[in-house]
């Protein structure tokens, strides 16, 4: 997926090089740079939206960030709580403290979406059960309900033990800008430009 977003990248820059080849022919009388900048104009936007996604997608799957292990049920606490959205369901923003049996307890951010009948349940202070990925901590499944339930309350965990998703290397962003600069000055060069 990354070397298909490069290639695209490539392309970009053989679009950006036709763009401004026909910028500087738009006043020619045979209407071929028109044509090359109207074309490249419309092409530019959309190529490069489809190549950062792939060479996105693609240094996510190279770092193991899309990879999916086997999830372990674990006691959470809400530290705090935020709605999102309109209508039935709302989208919740949580801020949880996750106590996995065998290990520390840790912080992290999770997501819900709970139906508005159900949105007291997810009130700050209560506990609930969630499921994480002991590989990967940071990916935490909230349930929709959560029914009220003798639990042993949870400490708050302290705010230095917050788990968060790796960063994408940018290195894959890097090579992709430089290629679509060197495939669009190759195109305007081959072009008669300068």
């Amino acid at each position: 997926m990354f070397w298909v977003g490069l290639l695209l990248f490539v392309v970009v820059g053989g679009e950006a090089g036709a763009v401004v080849q026909g910028a500087t022919e738009l006043g020619d009388e045979d209407g071929g740079g028109i044509a090359r900048f109207v074309v490249g104009i419309n092409l530019v936007p959309w190529t490069t939206l489809l190549a950062g996604a792939l060479v996105y997608g693609g240094r996510r799957r190279q770092a193991g960030l899309d990879a999916k292990g086997a999830t372990v049920p674990a006691p959470a606490r809400i530290e705090d709580v935020r709605a999102t959205g309109d209508g039935p369901d709302h989208r919740l923003e949580l801020d949880l403290t996750v106590a996995p049996e065998g290990r520390p307890a840790y912080r992290v951010h999770g997501r819900a979406r709970v139906n508005v009948m159900h949105l007291q349940e997810f009130a700050a202070g209560r506990t609930l059960d969630v499921s994480y990925d002991p590989e990967r901590p940071w990916r935490v499944e909230v349930p929709e309900r959560c029914p009220e339930r003798d639990r042993v309350p949870l400490d708050t965990a302290p705010e230095s033990s917050r788990v968060r998703e790796p960063e994408v290397p940018l290195r894959g962003a890097l090579i992709a800008v430089l290629a679509a600069a060197a495939a669009g000055a190759a195109v305007f060069l081959a072009t008669g430009g300068l």
